[in-house]
Order: structure tokens, then C-alpha cells, then sequence
């Protein structure tokens, strides 16, 4: 209930900030609505001169049932904020309840779908790094060792109604708990995106890595987005509970075919701040 009570609040601020921030036309070339495509990173980015402040919440298994109210006694949040510095460049910082721990990024866009060019392409580096006291164990509980950071290379493509986006990349893990040592290893994100309406999309999305060493359940997403004018609302349902890049291909333990899925949203709220 404790995030029920943060969401809320956050949401009367968000209320108040109404006036603040302007609606701009969507480019006709740009389907994703967000910045992220369902829990990883979307090759959008946040205009120049605008702030995002997103609320994520992710709530437990709902194979729990009823006793734990379809997940809602165990959810999980994060809380984050990425700027645009100019027209192709963006950084994020955010903090999740799970593990404590911070994550921060950096995303540049080396060009845009246009009549010129098919593609959109964009890049993205991210690094996570945990703090919860008591977790790691003493030989493993250094900076170096317990973070965690990827980079990624995002290709996307519109078609009229459509779009899709793939994303190879390569992550190092950092001290996993479970396996008692780090990896390094190659990743792959798959997207698709269908605009309904103009402001209603429906994306999937599938994430892959690649090391025979390290057997990871692979992340599954359906996402609805919900333009609501002031706030892009998304819906979320998947067998991870993460919310940030490196954790979705490290710590996802859901199985769709066993009911073991995630019922979540995203929340985010534009604001117009320039720094010049």
C-alpha cells in the first residue's frame, strides 16, 4: 500500500505541473510514443529543452491470486528522470526499490527516418549499480564489482501504422548472486509497434541473450500506450518484474506458460525546462 500512497502523491504533484508543460505535434515519422518501447529502451528520445519524469510500478506474480491481491502486496518501483540536452541527446538517472539500486544512461540519435533515410538509429549506454547492505558478500561488495553496465545500438523502422526495432548490444553483468561470478555477454531486442488509433499503440517485445554459460528466462512484454494529451500512460504486462536494462536479461524469473507473468505501468509526465 506504501506505493499506492507514493504513486498518489506523486500524481497530485504531477496535477499541479499541469500548465507547466505543452503538447507538440508528433512527428508523423515517429510511431513509438515513448521512450521506452515496453520495459527497455525505445529509439526515441526526449525533445531538447524537455524534462520526462516517469513513475514505474511493476507488482508481483499474479499467479499469487487473491491473497496477495493478483501481486499488488508485492510490487516493486522506480522512479526516473531523463532530459534532453539538445536534439539528439538525452541522459536519465532513476532509483528502484529493487535492490536499491540506481541506474543512469545516456542515448544518442546519429540520424532520423526520413524521406532521405529509412532507418532511424540511435544509441544507448546504461549503467545500474545496486545498494542494498547485507546482499553481496564481502569478497564481492566493491563498486566494480557489483555494477553493472550495457551499451546498445537501436535500429527502427515506420511504416505507416507499423513500426519495428531491433537492438543488438552487449552487456556485463556485474556479481550475480545466484551464479556467483559476472558475464559478459552479447544481447538482442526485438520491437513491433501497431498505432490503433492516434493515441492508443499496441508493442510487443522480446529480449535475447546470448552465452551457453548463463541460462536466463528470456523477457516477454505486451505493451499498451495510452496518449492522454498531458501524460503518456502504459500498461504493461510481462514475466519480468524489471524495469531498467541490465536487470531485464539478469533478473527475470517469470514463465508465461506456467501464469507466472507481471502486471505493471509506466507514467509519464513531460515538462518543459530549458537550461539556456
Amino acid at each position: 500500500m506504501k506505493h499506492l500512497l507514493t504513486t498518489t502523491i506523486l500524481l497530485y504533484i504531477l496535477g499541479i505541473g499541469a500548465g507547466y508543460a505543452q503538447e507538440d505535434e508528433e512527428s508523423q515519422d515517429n510511431i513509438f510514443q515513448g521512450t521506452r518501447f515496453v520495459n527497455a529502451q525505445s529509439a526515441n528520445l526526449v525533445e531538447k529543452g524537455k524534462l520526462n519524469l516517469s513513475i514505474q510500478h511493476r507488482f508481483g506474480d499474479i499467479s499469487g491470486g487473491l491473497y496477495e491481491l493478483f501481486g499488488l502486496d508485492l510490487a516493486t518501483m522506480r522512479l526516473g528522470f531523463e532530459y534532453g540536452f539538445g536534439d539528439n541527446f538525452n541522459l536519465g538517472i532513476g532509483r528502484s526499490t529493487y535492490l536499491k539500486t540506481y541506474d543512469g544512461f545516456a542515448k544518442f540519435r546519429f540520424v532520423q527516418q526520413s524521406s532521405d533515410f529509412p532507418f532511424t538509429i540511435t544509441a544507448t549506454a546504461e549503467g545500474a549499480i545496486p545498494t542494498l547492505k547485507n546482499y553481496f558478500p564481502d569478497s564481492n561488495d566493491d563498486f566494480s564489482d557489483k555494477f553493472s553496465g550495457a551499451v546498445q545500438l537501436h535500429l527502427a523502422k515506420t511504416i505507416q501504422n507499423f513500426g519495428i526495432q531491433v537492438s543488438p548490444g552487449y552487456l556485463n553483468t556485474g556479481y550475480l548472486n545466484s551464479e556467483n561470478t559476472s558475464y559478459s555477454l552479447f544481447t538482442l531486442g526485438l520491437g513491433a509497434s501497431v498505432k490503433v488509433s492516434k493515441k492508443v499503440s499496441v508493442n510487443l517485445e522480446y529480449l535475447h541473450s546470448f552465452n551457453n554459460d548463463y541460462s536466463n528466462t528470456k523477457p516477454l512484454s505486451l505493451g499498451v500506450d495510452l496518449d492522454t494529451g498531458g501524460h503518456l500512460f502504459q500498461l504493461i504486462v510481462s514475466n519480468s518484474q524489471q524495469m531498467f536494462g541490465q536487470y531485464l536479461y539478469t533478473h527475470t524469473s517469470g514463465d508465461w506458460g506456467d501464469g507466472h507473468v507481471y502486471f505493471g505501468f509506466n507514467l509519464i509526465r513531460q515538462f518543459r525546462i530549458k537550461y539556456y
